[in-house]
């Protein structure tokens, strides 16, 4: 098994009161982290990501430092949630950890 930091969208929601009392609420999509486990042996490959469009660069900075290296891990199986999965990590990082496992 392979411990890894797994990015996902989450969704936060804010309330702003306004001057007549009333309460608003806005609901906003930022990018988290949470632990996952991997089973190597579903592991099909690993690609280095980038995160290229304007708005997920913005989401990005918001909960990650500067030069922070993200793969996509792409996983084999019917019972996954989704096959392909971006994690914290560099691919060179992921080469290293994977370089002895054969399947």
């Amino acid at each position: 098994m392979l411990k890894v930091a797994e990015v996902y969208e989450k969704q936060t929601r804010e309330e702003q009161e306004r001057p007549d009392g009333t309460v608003h609420t806005n609901f906003h999509k930022t990018y988290d982290t949470r632990d996952c486990l991997l089973n190597i042996d579903y592991i099909v490959s690993v690609f280095p990501h980038t995160f290229e469009a304007s708005i997920d660069k913005e989401k990005i900075s918001q909960n990650f430092p500067e030069g922070t290296k993200f793969s996509k891990v792409v996983v084999d199986g019917n019972s996954f949630r989704k096959s392909e999965i971006i994690v914290v990590g560099s691919f060179e990082k992921f080469c290293r950890i994977l370089e002895g496992t054969q399947a």
